[in-house]
């Protein structure tokens, strides 16, 4: 595929653009490659002039490593295709070096399988600063449903009526 930062139009229900990266949103520089339902690479550029390394840390900037997995996360729903899945769980989650600003960050997400329950997609991911792995997420669970169950218990129906 070719390197573009617009999102291929074979997403039908995508925006049309992900977001640039920034404080609390996850989002790339530059799309390298999607292959739908099998792998997508990207690029993140952590500039110095981010908000949040004034306070993370003054003396020694890093990149909080939420911010980092939450990128990992929605380059796989990329990849994936469809916009409703979200996080269940990230097992054998590891973070190998601090990412400093300066850094350019490519990550790959290759999807794994489907595990027993047929709404939950397993994808891996890793993130790299040149040829060092900075973090990777061995088993990464999407699935498709609501971002908040429903509540099932008599008081909490009563509560609501």
């Amino acid at each position: 595929m070719t390197a573009s930062s617009l999102v291929p139009a074979e997403f039908a229900g995508l925006p049309a653009e992900m977001p640039p990266a920034g404080i609390g949103t996850p989002g790339f520089d530059r799309i390298l490659e999607v292959s739908p339902g099998v792998r997508a690479e990207a690029l993140l550029n952590v500039t110095g002039t981010l908000p949040f390394f004034d306070s993370h840390f003054p003396r020694r900037p890093i990149l909080p490593g939420v911010l980092l997995t939450e990128s990992m996360i929605a380059l796989a729903v990329l990849a994936a295709g469809d916009p409703l899945l979200r996080l269940r769980s990230a097992e054998g989650l590891r973070f190998r070096r601090f990412v400093t600003p300066g850094d350019q960050v490519r990550i790959t997400v290759e999807f794994v399988g489907v595990s027993e329950d047929p709404e939950e997609f397993r994808w891996r991911a890793t993130a790299k600063v040149g040829h060092a792995t900075v973090a990777a997420i061995r088993n990464l669970r999407l699935v498709r449903g609501p971002l908040i169950a429903p509540e099932t218990n008599d008081a909490a129906a009563e509560a609501n009526s």
